[in-house]
């Protein structure tokens, strides 16, 4: 990415202001810095879901903008700070990173994510049904399912997004070790703001603080300059 600038419809002001950021093939990065300083709309740009306003992001040499975005996407694992699960048995929950995998795959799936005995436990295994949203399954549960469905997706080019947010220590540690072992030989960009999830990075980027708005000073009779 070189002089990335992204505002949204409605701001006067830029979520991302002449970024820029190398990713090397094979390296962990974790993204970091105040709220609103544009971790996660960087991760969209990626995606292809928000197009910069300004700028450009190669990869491999070739403008996004040349691409044809569902079939960079197959190339993605996306895990988003909150990931949905629908109201579908687990292992169609996990099918959604890819169609057409196995029992195996999904078997395998489960047990890099550290689910394994919590399918057991469930009183239909992997055909359990879930409610909408994942109910029936811890937070922890939920976010170690979500990149379950990463690691059958198997894609070369991770995205994180806060993947430790809201959770207690001990859960915590479950999803550090499932984020460990999916980054593993993969691209990943890590949204994160815990000490320990940057740890897991081969390098930590701090992006700036948000831009402040102008403060228009005022004159000696009042009224604004």
């Amino acid at each position: 990415m070189q002089g990335l600038e992204v505002t949204y419809p409605g701001s006067r002001l830029p979520a991302v202001h002449d970024g820029e950021l190398v990713v090397q093939p094979g390296e962990t990065v974790a993204l970091t810095g105040p709220s609103g300083c544009g971790k996660t709309t960087l991760l969209a740009v990626v995606l292809g879901l928000r197009h910069p306003d300004a700028g450009t992001v190669r990869l491999g040499g070739v403008d996004l903008s040349d691409l044809d975005l569902d079939d960079w996407r197959r190339h993605i694992a996306w895990v988003p700070q909150r990931p949905h699960l629908f109201a579908r048995t687990l292992a169609e929950n996990i099918r959604l990173g890819r169609a057409d995998a196995s029992d195996a795959h999904v078997a395998a799936a489960l047990d890099a994510a550290g689910l394994t005995e919590v399918v057991r436990r469930l009183p239909r295994g992997v055909d359990t049904r879930l409610g909408e949203g994942g109910a029936g399954l811890s937070a922890g549960e939920r976010q170690r399912l979500a990149l379950a469905r990463a690691f059958v997706r198997n894609a070369p080019l991770l995205l994180l997004d806060e993947p430790t947010a809201g959770l207690d220590n001990e859960t915590e540690a479950d999803v550090l070790a499932a984020v460990r072992s999916l980054a593993y030989g993969r691209t990943a960009l890590i949204v994160a703001h815990r000490p320990a999830l940057a740890a897991l990075a081969d390098r930590v980027v701090e992006l700036p603080p948000p831009p402040v708005p102008a403060v228009t000073a005022a004159g000696e009779g009042g009224r604004d300059a």
